[in-house]
């Protein structure tokens, strides 16, 4: 039985050319922890595109053409207390001057978990792939374009029975999860929005070189129309690891 039922996506911009990387510490350092004061908080984690990986996103439309930094936390039961209390905890830091410097998301989205794999390669159970160590993720956002004739029904099984099978075959690949919009629970003001999903696929290769590998298989996605991208593209992990060393 798998924990976590939902996730919480915060997409933001590249930083300002000035910045000297103290958001980012005090994020990683300070901000993020806090959040697992929350009853249903699984796991936090944060991915930058910078360098030369705007260059190689695969799809951007909008203002999610423009993302440079990917917040995910992982939520389990309970959920609403926790999407509730989510938002509180951002407004009570802020009161105690814990919340230095706001940079507004381009999008906050909070989604039900959808699908969940395991690449065979990576040797681990699909309920546990976001917690293995990986060098970076392909971040997949998507809305359904509501075109006449298409089936998002079709879609959603072509991605189960055929898509995801064919995207862990690729070498680096680690596993895939896939979120998407549900009236299960009440959102917060501003995580209401259009109809999404986010898919993460984890990397354990060289981030760039596995979504150039990707790439042909993503675009096959957006083939019969179902749906649109916001957002396709590479980020790398925050963290350094010396797992493959």
């Amino acid at each position: 039985m798998i924990r976590v039922k939902a996730g919480i996506f915060s997409f933001t911009a590249p930083a300002p050319a000035d910045d000297d990387g103290s958001y980012l510490r005090w994020h990683l350092l300070d901000h993020m922890p806090e959040q697992y004061q929350l009853p249903g908080i699984v796991l936090g984690q944060r991915w930058i595109a910078d360098g030369e990986y705007p260059a190689h996103r695969i799809a951007g439309d909008g203002p999610l053409a423009d993302i440079g930094n990917v917040v995910s936390y992982l939520v389990g039961d309970p959920v609403q207390q926790t999407l509730d209390d989510f938002m509180t905890l951002g407004r009570r830091l802020a009161e105690v001057g814990r919340f230095p410097e706001r940079r507004p998301p381009l999008r906050l989205s909070m989604l039900a978990l959808r699908e969940w794999h395991a690449a065979p390669q990576a040797l681990v159970s699909h309920e546990v792939v976001p917690f293995r160590p990986h060098r970076g993720v392909v971040v997949i956002v998507e809305e359904p374009t509501h075109t006449p004739g298409t089936r998002r029904d079709e879609w959603l099984q072509w991605l189960h029975t055929d898509h995801y099978r064919a995207v862990l075959e690729v070498p680096g690949t680690a596993g895939a999860w896939t979120f998407g919009s549900s009236t299960t629970w009440t959102l917060p003001p501003a995580a209401q929005g259009d109809d999404s999903y986010v898919t993460v696929i984890y990397v354990d290769a060289e981030p760039l070189a596995t979504a150039k590998a990707l790439a042909p298989l993503i675009e096959q996605r957006w083939a019969t129309g179902a749906v649109r991208p916001l957002f396709a593209g590479p980020l790398r992990s925050m963290i350094d690891w010396e797992a493959w060393r």
